[in-house]
């Protein structure tokens, strides 16, 4: 019962927020699916208009313009076009027809009504039925009026003849009658008949204009008449003209009243078929005004559909929001209130036992987060009880290690345990400064001192030898007896150059502190102080653990470390001793002088060792101090220790090797 009701407390808070969140969900969910259906339902209505009223409404368009566009073809036929005009209206008419069918099949597809597609396909047809019509007449019409032209401009040229000279009037009684000029005179007359007729395109006058242009060809005569003497040139032309009227009049007389006649009947037919045209291009345009105002209407409906589930889908996003916003603020604060607020007492519950193991009280309130604070009260006291357990641990800990350290160099101390290095056995290649040093006749010393008394000399010896080296940064490898070996460059360096002034300058400062110490150990009653014997070479050696698993000592092996022990025992007791590869690092700021060459065992050749006077700074001003060594050229000149004479012999003896050298280098005998 106990874990049924504990599970009960942790559930809690969990189902409350999953009551809310579920709802949220169903809510978020519910609308969604209704936008979605009113998405859809927009969609469908958007196919609608783009499948059926906007093409239906653009196609309709499209033929009232066709259809306008015929309208205007129509006039500029009955316009009397020339053939040219008429070829271009003619390709306007097959171009208007081809669009125009084109447009009434593809809305023959979109219009529903039958009857109104039906209707759009008969007037288009009779459209352009009356069209083809109405070119077949002004084709004929042109062909007439082409010929009636002719006719025209033949009696235009006869006329011109026949008032070539003036002629008397007709039946004068003061003058005697010319039968040429009454002949002339009448030509004349059936030439303005002829050409009234031709050109009057009034229908109602065609019998009579036809009758006069009769009466004045039946007045002419048939018979030449004679010509007067004196006037046969004029004569003879206008007669010929006369006659040429009269024969083509007989001639061509039926055709002209023929073609006169065709262009009147052309004419009436023109203008009946172009209102005829008028009247079905009305009939067109009204029903495809028809169709479009019901398109449109359509239109309208279908783009008010779609407006109202547009707003009405924008209903349905803002009240979703609105809920999810609401549903949001809701958790929010339910959490701040029953979450938030708890946990940032728990946290400032923390922090407290944290600063100063203060136990604030715990949330009471049964749900998760009051069984959280049960168990950080509880988790607090063992916490509590691991620190005691943890610092006496600790305090043992700093102990041993303190105890420890004092074993190691503090460099390998540090190394280990910071974790730079591993305790494993393990070695590496470096090239080293390496410090020997001894106390000359130790042996003696012990001899003379009580055991207390050695250890305690020996023991103040070694302390300030190894805070000396512990100053320049040396890695103190072990105490052999009264024997110290040091070394510089592991397991930090600052480069060979650094670690070889720094192991230099160690060994003087030792020398320093020793003179101080001597004063001391006699004041306390050591007849013969202690006098160090040291020994500095610089050389490849191998460094790192060496030992078992169970036990491992970290120090230096090699020729090298062999090397300085070598000169260590060279050394005179207060004498520094370093060899060339140190010299030749150190020897810019410490003054050196050369002890000679030594024999190393286990080296086949002699090494070239150098005694440590001073550092350059210590020994002051070296501006008269001249030191250089070469292969084959060695000087050194301390000219504040030369008395004059010196100089002046040192001059003369540096005058004759010069000159010797210039000698040799032009190749004379020295």
């Amino acid at each position: 019962m106990a874990i049924e009701s504990s599970i009960k407390v942790r559930r809690r808070i969990s189902t409350l927020l999953l009551v809310i969140l579920t709802s949220i969900a169903a809510l978020v969910l519910l609308g969604l699916v209704v936008m979605t259906l009113r998405l859809v339902e927009i969609q469908e209505n958007l196919g609608t208009l783009r499948d059926s009223a906007l093409p239906r409404l653009v196609k309709l368009s499209q033929l009232s313009q066709e259809a306008a566009a015929t309208i205007s073809i129509a006039p500029a036929l009955s316009a009397k076009p020339t053939r040219f005009e008429f070829e271009n209206l003619l390709s306007r008419i097959k171009d208007k027809e081809i669009s125009q069918q084109s447009l009434i099949e593809e809305l023959g597809t979109l219009i529903l009504d039958e009857d109104a597609a039906a209707a759009l396909r008969r007037n288009g047809t009779l459209l352009m039925e009356n069209l083809r019509t109405l070119t077949g007449v002004v084709s004929r019409q042109i062909t007439v009026r082409k010929n009636l032209e002719k006719n025209v401009e033949f009696l235009r040229r006869v006329s011109r003849k026949l008032s070539g000279t003036g002629s008397g009037e007709v039946g004068g009684a003061e003058e005697p009658v010319d039968p040429i000029a009454q002949t002339s005179q009448i030509a004349g007359i059936g030439v303005f008949k002829m050409l009234s007729m031709i050109l009057d395109p009034n229908s109602a006058r065609f019998s009579r204009n036809k009758t006069e242009v009769e009466q004045a060809f039946a007045r002419l005569p048939k018979a030449p008449h004679p010509v007067e003497q004196g006037s046969e040139e004029n004569a003879d032309d206008r007669l010929q003209a006369a006659h040429e009227l009269s024969a083509y009049w007989y001639a061509e007389s039926e055709e002209i009243y023929a073609d006169k006649q065709a262009e009147l009947a052309n004419d009436f037919q023109i203008k009946a078929l172009v209102e005829e045209n008028s009247l079905i291009a009305s009939r067109l345009l009204s029903s495809a005004n028809s169709e479009f105002w019901r398109a449109g209407t359509e239109l309208e409906s279908q783009i008010g559909a779609v407006d109202e589930t547009t707003r009405f889908t924008l209903t349905s996003i803002i009240v979703v929001v609105a809920a999810f916003a609401a549903g949001n603020f809701f958790v929010w604060m339910v959490l701040k209130q029953r979450v938030f607020r708890r946990l940032d007492r728990i946290r400032s519950a923390m922090q407290a036992f944290a600063d100063n193991r203060d136990r604030p009280l715990a949330d009471k309130r049964a749900d998760e987060i009051g069984a959280i604070s049960g168990s950080l009260i509880h988790y607090m006291g063992v916490i509590d009880e691991r620190e005691a357990e943890l610092a006496e641990k600790t305090q043992t800990l700093e102990q041993l290690s303190h105890q420890l350290s004092k074993y190691l160099s503090p460099q390998v101390y540090d190394s280990i345990f910071s974790g730079k290095q591993e305790v494993k056995v393990a070695s590496s290649r470096k090239k080293l400064t390496i410090f020997f040093s001894d106390i000359a006749g130790f042996t003696e010393t012990a001899d003379r001192l009580e055991s207390e008394e050695l250890s305690q000399l020996l023991n103040h010896y070694l302390t300030e030898m190894s805070r000396i080296a512990l100053d320049h940064g040396a890695t103190i490898d072990k105490y052999v007896g009264d024997a110290i070996l040091i070394f510089f460059g592991d397991p930090e360096t600052r480069g060979v150059k650094e670690d070889a002034l720094a192991c230099v300058r160690m060994a003087i400062a030792m020398r320093k502190r020793l003179h101080d110490l001597a004063e001391i150990w006699r004041g306390s009653g050591i007849e013969k102080p202690l006098q160090v014997r040291m020994g500095i070479h610089t050389g490849f050696c191998t460094v790192g653990n060496f030992g078992s698993e169970d036990r491992l000592d970290y120090t230096i092996i090699g020729g090298a470390v062999n090397t300085a022990s070598r000169l260590e025992h060279v050394a005179m007791p207060g004498e520094i001793v370093i060899s060339y590869e140190t010299f030749a690092l150190v020897r810019d700021q410490i003054r050196c002088e050369e002890h000679g060459e030594i024999e190393v065992k286990g080296i086949a050749y002699p090494i070239a060792t150098y005694t440590v006077l001073d550092t350059l700074e210590n020994l002051g001003d070296q501006g008269n101090r001249i030191r250089e060594q070469r292969a084959n050229v060695k000087l050194d000149l301390d000219l504040d220790s030369m008395t004059a004479a010196e100089r002046e012999e040192a001059t003369a003896l540096l005058q004759q090797a010069l000159d010797k050298v210039s000698s040799s280098s032009r190749g004379k005998p020295s």
